[in-house]
């Protein structure tokens, strides 16, 4: 008969395999917040990559680090940030290799362990510069279904250099990444065309609508409603609509409905015609006139307690080449209410927006981790203190006193039982209560 496990063995293993996890989360975390905290600070879009290689090169000592993105278009990549033992290379773009082309084909990671390995890949051939590697990670960047970049760890010395958790670890920084720096590409953009045009003024003052609320912290509602209010002064609208797709459960979410000043909170529903459209095309609809015909051929539903429009304006969000949700701007009395100077302008913003609402989406969801990491330092806690008592104290009665005052404290309870279940006798513990 094998040895079993002592209890405190099994507690020192979920203890060390919860503290990795830990340390993980935490990791991710700081990498991910570090695209959040430049996109607070308004920095340049080459800091930010320089951040956030810098942020990677500490947390995987790794000798090579390269963030790149990729112009699938003309089949070229753009390096963002590259180093090697500690120094950095300003490369210019080039056509996309065997293994670039690759990665956009099958947006999986590649993984090189051996020299052999790279050689089949790369031949001879190095960047400018820098030494051959001898092993290598490749995973990509992908937003949708469409594959951004790539961030790759590099050895030149080693082979087998990068354990599966650095590959997972990078893998799961590279799903938040993706998004987060993409976001701050796009933004970038935005911000640098808005500045250079007079309808900037109005297309910044929703888009900053969106940074305010992140500034300060806001929760996603407070968020949407300070958009909403913007959009709804900035248009000749009587209603204003800002929902988002639930494309799993074919619903729309209604996060901003407005009317005549009077906002309300229509429940979920499923996708009608104009919706699909929205959805299959990624492009606007504009209903200036023929409401009725419009009514039949879409089979519009008016939302219960609102009026019917005589001018409608369904302007899709998208992030990559998926459709999010749309923003819609409605007018009960005119036909003809939106110029397509408003089509533009609405274009402009949704574009921008839909950036900016899921940057802040992966702002609340970053805080709802942090909330989960604390959480987990709780439980730690409590598990060591089982730890401690099995380390110092025999006694299993002092090991339940010392547990349930540690739970006490946690929850600040005012009454605590443990009590446990004696399946021989049938027969529940008299629980020590405090």
């Amino acid at each position: 008969m094998g040895k079993e496990k002592l209890p405190h063995e099994s507690l020192e293993k979920s203890i060390a395999q919860l503290s990795a996890q830990l340390n993980q989360r935490t990791e991710e975390l700081a990498v991910i917040n570090s695209v959040q905290e430049a996109l607070a600070m308004k920095m340049e879009m080459q800091d930010i990559y320089d951040l956030v290689g810098d942020r990677i090169r500490d947390l995987f000592d790794a000798q090579a680090v390269i963030i790149a993105t990729l112009d699938k278009e003309n089949a070229v990549e753009n390096f963002k940030y590259v180093i090697e033992n500690g120094e950095r290379f300003y490369l210019n773009p080039r056509p996309l290799d065997k293994l670039r082309q690759h990665l956009v084909q099958i947006q999986q990671k590649i993984v090189i362990n051996t020299d052999q390995e790279a050689f089949n890949w790369f031949g001879k051939s190095v960047l400018p510069g820098t030494k051959y590697m001898k092993s290598g990670v490749f995973v990509p960047l992908v937003i949708g279904d469409k594959i951004t970049g790539y961030i790759s760890l590099q050895n030149v010395d080693k082979e087998n250099a990068f354990s599966d958790n650095n590959i997972r670890l990078l893998e799961t920084l590279a799903n938040s990444m993706g998004v987060a720096l993409e976001n701050a590409r796009l933004f970038d953009d935005t911000s640098r065309l808005l500045k250079e045009a007079e309808q900037g003024k109005a297309e910044l003052a929703v888009i900053n609508s969106v940074q305010e609320g992140l500034v300060r912290e806001m929760d996603m509602q407070g968020i949407y409603n300070l958009v909403g209010n913007r959009i709804r002064d900035l248009f000749n609208a009587q209603a204003v609509i800002i929902a988002t797709f639930d494309h799993e459960n074919k619903l729309e979410l209604f996060n901003y409905t407005i009317e005549n000043g009077e906002i309300s909170f229509p429940k979920p529903r499923t996708f009608d015609k104009v919706r699909q459209h929205l959805i299959q095309t990624g492009q606007n609809i504009l209903i200036n006139e023929n409401v009725e015909k419009a009514i039949a051929e879409f089979d519009l539903r008016v939302i219960p307690g609102t009026e019917i429009s005589k001018s409608l304006l369904f302007m899709p969000m998208k992030v990559g080449d998926k459709v999010t949700g749309y923003v819609s701007l409605q007018n009960f009395d005119q036909k003809h209410a939106f110029s397509f100077s408003d089509v533009r302008l609405l274009s402009t913003l949704s574009n921008s927006m839909s950036v900016a609402l899921q940057n802040a989406k992966l702002f609340d969801e970053t805080n709802r981790l942090l909330k989960e990491t604390e959480q987990q330092k709780a439980e730690l806690t409590v598990i060591n203190s089982i730890q401690e008592g099995l380390a110092s104290k025999l006694d299993m009665q002092a090991i339940y006193d010392l547990v349930g005052e540690k739970i006490r404290e946690l929850f600040d309870a005012q009454g605590v039982a443990i009590a446990y279940f004696d399946r021989k006798t049938n027969y529940i513990s008299n629980p020590e209560e405090r």
